[in-house]
This record gives C-alpha cells, structure tokens and sequence, in this order.
C-alpha cells in the first residue's frame, strides 16, 4: 500500500496518524466507554434487521420481491448511519449485480458519492484551518453545496483566485473521522483474532491469516484519511499513465501547495459518474478503465486500489489529449514487485487455456499453496472450483455452472440432495486437506479486481475478467524481453500439446498468440477457455499480423525467435531444395526417342540421366580459407545430399506442421511452396544450381552482411531471368508477399529488411560449413 511512514505521529487526541495497530489498540483500551457505546449502536441497528431477515424467511420461505425495496433502503441508512467503515462495504458491495438485486443496487450506489454532507460552514472553517489564511486568499467562489459526498469526505465545485479563476474541486475531509475509523478497525481486528483462534483450534491445515488480511485492507483504508499522500499517489499515477501512453483516461492533476491531511485540491473535470451511466455506457468504459487497470497492474506496478463507479467519469467531452474517462480519488494505491507480476502473469496464461497442473506451480509461488501440497487431489478441486469462475457471468453464472457440475437439476430433488451433498464433500475436502492460505496483499488486490468486475458486469452480464484479459496478457508477451516473461512466452510457443510431442516453434501458437494480442481470441471448452493452437477465422489479416510481429511491441517475441526461425528457415531450405531438384533433373533430361516396332531400342541412343552426370561446382575450399572457390565434379544428386541433407523423421514432420500453419493463415500456394510443390520448386532448383556454378557458395566472405545482400540481390536476379513459362504459382505468392508488405512503416520495413539480411546470411553460413567439412 502506498503510503508516507514520514508521517507516523499522533493527532491531537493521540491517535497515529499512519495506521499502527498497537497505538490504536492502546488509545482505545483506555476508551472503554466509547468501545462499549459503539459496540451497542452497531447492535442496535444489525439486531433488529437481521431479526426482519430471519421473520420474513421463516414465514414465508423466501424474501419475496416485494419485501426487497424497503429491505434495501433501510440497510443503505443503517450503513450510512454506522459511518465510513461501514459505508465502504456497502460501496464494494453495489457493483456486483451478480450478487445482489437490482433494488439492492440503486440503493447502496448511493453510499458511493451522495451520502447525507456534513454543514458547509463546518467544511469552510477546515479549509481555513488547513491552507492557513480566508477562504477568499485562496479561492474566488466556491459552491453552497457540495457537489459529491462520500464516507470519507465530501467535494466542492470552486474557482482557485489565479487571476484565471481555474475551475477546481476541493474535497474536505468529515469531521472526526480518524477518530471513528481507528476505534472500528480495532474492534474488526479483535474479532479477526477470534476468528483466527477458531480457525487454529478446529481447522490447522488452513494456513490464511484472517488477522494479517485484516491488517493489510485496514492500513489501506486508514491511509485514505491523509488526503497529502492521495495528492502525491494521484500525481505519480498521472505520470505513470502519460508514461504507458495509456489512451482514453485520465488522472486530474493536483495542486499540491494547496493540499493538507484533510484538504485536497484538484483539477475539475466535467462528466458523469459511472454510477449514473447506462449499461451500453459502461460497457463503452469497460474496455478502456480495464485497459488502464491492467496496464498498472503488470507495468507499472502501482495500482487503483478503489475504482468503484463513484471513482471513474465519463467526460462530457473528450480532453485535449483525447481522453474521454477520467479516474478519480487516489487515496488507496498499492504496489506490486515485478516477482509477483511475472507470476500473477503466469498464472492468467494457466488459468486462461486451463493448464491447472501449472497453476498449481504458479500458487506455490505466490504462497497460495504450499511446495509440499498434494497435486494430485488438487488439481480436480481446481478445475470444479475454478472453471466456471473462467466462464465469466459473476455469482449468478458461477451458481449455475457449479449445479450443471454437481449435476443438480431444478425438477429433481434427489439430484438436489445428491449434487449438494458431492459439493460438500468437496467443500470439506478444501478445508480439510488443502493447505491453502490467502496472502495479505489479496485483500487490496482482490478488493479492486471484485469492484473493476463488478462494474463490467453491470455492462455485460456474462463478462469474465480472465478471458477479456487474455490480450493485454498476450502483448505483455510479445513485448517484454525480461527472462521470467520470455519462459512463459516459449511455454505458449513450444511446449508440447496433445499429438505433437516435437520441441520445435508450433507456427499456429505463434498466429494465434498475435491474433490475441490484437484482441482475437480463439476459445475451447464452449467459448471458456483460450485455445492456444486456435487461430481464429475472423482474426488478423497477413498484412496486418506482419506489422504486429515488426511492431516495437513485439521485440520480445522477435529476439526469442532468432534462433528458431534460423531452424525453421534450414529446415524450409533443405526440403524445398530437395524437392526442386528432383523436379529440375525429371524437367532437365531430355526424352528418349520412341522405340521401333520389331527393333526395339537397337536404333535408340541409351537414355540420358542427368543425375548421373557430373557437373563442376565452384566450392568453398578445405581448408576455408582459400581465396578462391575450388572445382569440384559431382553429381546433382550429391550436389544436393552436400547443401541440403535429407530431413530426418521429426524435421518432416516439423516441416510439415509449418505448412500446414502457413496454408491455414496465408494460403494454398504459399503452402505449395513450403512444400516444395509445384514450378517453383523448379525454380528454385535453378536458382541454387546458378548461385553454385557462378561461385556464389565459394565466397570466403560469406558471412558478413555485404555479401549477404549481395547474394540475395544476385538470387533476386536469377529469378527475374528465368524463363516466364515457369512462374506458373508464383505470381499469388508474391502478389500475397506484396500486400503484407505494403503496410508496413518505414520502420518496420528496415526492421524486415534486417532480418531477412540475417537469415540469409546465417543460411549461407550453414551450407558453406555443410560444403567445408564434407
């Protein structure tokens, strides 16, 4: 949690001013009144709604819809009545329309920005006390009213007296508020040590500790009172944000001079809550807060830790910059280390395709489970408990997922008691035997991810927070060269699937991991989980997935590459060669005359095989470092089993898997070619035979970049001389070749043009040390 330890004195009442359990407990232990006071008043208002609760459901079986109006606006007032701790559970709480009916909803979306305000006179008289002089020395209006009030503090719409009279909010703190947010934490920390006790006592196993969770959220919340640390956690995360070049949202910049414990000022922005917004409106933002989420999450590493509706508007019109969200109030922020991003990185890829024995891996890391706990009984309790959170919809869907699981159907009863009884088993199962504990950090993380999902649910009902963002996930690989990122990045890549056990690159991994980097995602499972073999049919375009693999954004995935696509290129050369000189010698013989009636072949010449003539072949001498290419008569059958080696089994197969890939993604004739089919193979053949009797193999400078343009442009040529009659097929491929090419930037063209240099070079170099050493 990102907070100023700077601070860590006490106010006037003696209460710290940075959240210190032992200096609380030891204020309110003198404080029995006031303790035994509150105590009784959150009685007096929880007694008498859970008894409305329990008479209601015993009377009638159910909360009938009609009870759910009243029921929902006197827990909102109980709430507010209890104060700022209790308000923000209800803040939490009015996201999730998975959880909770719609009446429930509108009700405790009022907690979020319109709690009942204190007097302004009251607000006014702070204000003074804080910047130290008249409220006129430093502003030139501000409104009557506040214009938004929460549980913490309540904002004005002012102009600041600049000579400009730059519109400003000003959020002033509540009155008291310190003193009643620390004695309900110390209250909520004594009965999370109870609970703690119980758990130790009846459930060891459990590893989670309730007190250290409860400490973490209560530092968090206890850190939003000093309104100096918001300003400076608000500016770093507008900087953070300028810095991604994150589009679409925004951070109001803050005048720090003006800001105090209790006052905070900064730039007004005109727009609309997202607690007042349409479900098309915020699906609209979804995208883009999800976007700005994630980005601070897994890059830059400081995060929103309350991006509850009241905290994100809509602008009424776009910025200068173009942005039309903007995220407000930065009182709680946290961080993460870049150990637990690469593993929480990891854990969305596993948990995304459904690879539970590797996430279990990714729990260990993140001290979820134990190195000692049992994977076997594990990962089937994952995959019931997991797999239909993956599918998305919220608590209403995961109910349902979790019945067609158990098999519970709603006419039966006996599949009723039955599928219920399996899940309790599977319940006791979890408690019982898994050793699973919740790190402390959880609860700041976990409290933003339930309210981001919330409010993405209100947009779309079937959401689901791990699939949508699968993408950014994706990109995150494509882009980052870090040694933990580049290992999950080879594991989507390399690793064996179901009925290809090769090691090499798996061509369809790598087009469908740029399709979803690009936001396609191809899915298994019912549209649940990703499929990372899948490329899907409606995603990227050749052109446009060339761009992306020679975008900045993917110099991870490039520099992982280099030494595979060398393989698969040898691997590409090899075969095409080998097929194209068959052709070329099958083209190349001349045909033998007919045979006469009764005389046979007397009269007829024997047949030519012109794999069976020696040719001379300028090589690269012995010794390499002869000056000169050398003579050397052989035939072309030997001429090829010396350039390009017969592929062994799993190279066949590689091959063949690479041309499948590359017809499923680019087309029929381009994966003729990578066959070697077809009059190009030919072609091919007369390229290398050219490139061999002119000398081209025997050069000794054969590796450096020059010489390495030169044979491309010599290549180039070859082909251009060959005889038109024998293009037939190369035309699509090059026209093909042409389009992709056509989109890219001058950037990205140099970058293209750079590696093609390479490859060839680093090609030429395996044949000329296949030629020296033979």
């Amino acid at each position: 949690i990102s907070l100023d330890p700077s601070q860590n004195s006490l106010d006037s009442e003696g209460l710290p001013l940075v959240y210190d359990a032992a200096l609380i407990e030891s204020y309110w232990k003198k404080e029995r009144g006031a303790l035994n006071q509150r105590w009784s008043y959150f009685v007096g208002k929880a007694v008498p709604f859970l008894t409305r609760l329990v008479t209601l459901f015993i009377s009638e079986g159910e909360i009938a819809e009609r009870h759910v109006p009243g029921l929902s606006r006197q827990a909102r007032m109980d709430l507010q009545d209890l104060g700022a701790t209790f308000i923000k559970l209800g803040q939490m709480m009015s996201v999730r329309p998975d959880v909770l009916p719609q009446e429930t909803l509108d009700e405790l979306t009022i907690l979020q920005d319109s709690v009942e305000p204190f007097d302004t006179e009251i607000a006014v008289k702070q204000i003074e006390e804080e910047l130290g002089g008249p409220l006129g020395q430093f502003f030139t209006s501000i409104s009557e009213e506040p214009v938004a009030a929460a549980s913490l503090a309540q904002v004005y719409l002012a102009t600041l007296n600049d000579g400009k009279d730059t519109r400003v909010a000003v959020k002033v703190q509540r009155p008291n508020v310190l003193s009643d947010v620390s004695k309900d934490l110390y209250v909520l920390r004594r009965a999370a040590e109870v609970f703690q006790g119980l758990v130790e006592r009846f459930a060891p196993q459990q590893k989670t500790n309730y007190v250290a969770l409860l400490n973490e959220w209560a530092i968090g919340f206890y850190t939003e009172l000093d309104f100096s640390n918001e300003a400076k956690n608000q500016e770093r995360l507008r900087s953070a944000m300028i810095e991604k070049g994150i589009r679409g949202i925004t951070v109001p910049k803050v005048y720090e001079e003006m800001c105090t414990r209790r006052v905070l000022v900064s730039e007004w922005m005109d727009g609309v809550k997202l607690s007042e917004c349409t479900p098309e409106e915020i699906k609209d933002v979804t995208k883009i807060s999800q976007e700005a989420f994630l980005t601070q999450l897994f890059e830059t590493g400081f995060f929103h830790a309350d991006p509850h509706p009241g905290n994100i508007l809509k602008l009424n019109s776009p910025t200068e910059e173009g942005h039309t969200v903007a995220l407000l109030d930065c009182g709680l922020m946290a961080s993460i280390d870049r150990e637990d991003q690469d593993h929480m990185i990891s854990a969305v890829i596993h948990l995304a395709n459904k690879d539970y024995a590797s996430l279990v891996d990714d729990f260990i890391r993140l001290k979820i489970l134990p190195a000692d706990c049992d994977r076997p009984a594990i990962i089937p309790l994952m995959d019931k408990a997991l797999s239909p959170y993956v599918k998305g919809g919220g608590a209403k869907k995961y109910e349902e997922e979790l019945k067609k699981m158990y098999g519970m159907e709603e006419a039966s009863m006996s599949s009723q008691v039955g599928g219920f009884q399996a899940m309790t088993q599977d319940a006791l199962t979890v408690l019982n035997d898994i050793p699973f504990s919740i790190p402390p950090y959880f609860a700041i993380l976990g409290r933003a991810i339930v309210t981001l999902e919330g409010i993405a649910l209100i947009g779309d009902e079937n959401y689901g927070i791990i699939m949508e963002s699968y993408p950014f996930i994706a990109r995150k690989l494509l882009a980052e060269d870090r040694p933990e990122v580049q290992q999950a990045l080879q594991e989507v890549l390399f690793s064996v699937t179901d009925g290809d056990s090769s090691n090499g690159l798996k061509l369809n991994r790598l087009l469908a991991l740029l399709n979803n980097a690009s936001g396609s995602v191809g899915t298994k499972d019912g549209a649940a989980f990703v499929d990372l073999d899948a490329v899907p049919e409606d995603g990227l375009s050749l052109g446009d997935g060339f761009k992306l693999l020679l975008s900045e954004d993917a110099e991870s995935l490039r520099r992982l590459l280099e030494d595979e696509v060398e393989n698969i290129a040898d691997v590409l050369f090899r075969q095409i060669t080998r097929k194209g000189m068959t052709e070329a010698v099958v083209a190349f013989t001349p045909p033998r005359p007919p045979t006469l009636p009764f005389l046979g072949d007397i009269l007829s010449p024997p047949k030519v095989q012109l794999d069976e003539i020696p040719f001379p072949f300028l090589l690269p001498a012995g010794d390499g470092d002869a000056i000169s290419p050398s003579v050397s008569l052989m035939t072309v059958n030997e001429f090829t089993d010396l350039i390009a080696p017969k592929l062994n089994r799993d190279e066949e197969i590689y091959a063949i898997s690479i041309a499948d890939a590359a017809e499923e993604f680019v087309g029929r004739d381009a994966a003729n070619f990578l066959r070697g089919d077809g009059i190009i193979s030919a072609q091919t053949a007369k390229i290398v035979l050219a490139a061999a009797t002119t000398g081209l193999l025997g050069n000794t400078d054969l590796l450096g970049t020059p010489t390495a343009r030169n044979a491309l442009k010599s290549l180039s040529d070859i082909l251009q001389r060959l005889d038109q009659n024998d293009g037939v097929g190369s035309n699509s491929v090059e026209e093909t070749l042409a389009e992709a090419t056509s989109k890219l930037s001058s950037d990205e063209k140099e970058r293209l043009d750079g590696i093609v240099t390479e490859l060839t070079g680093r090609i030429l170099r395996r044949v000329r040390t296949r030629i020296s050493s033979a």
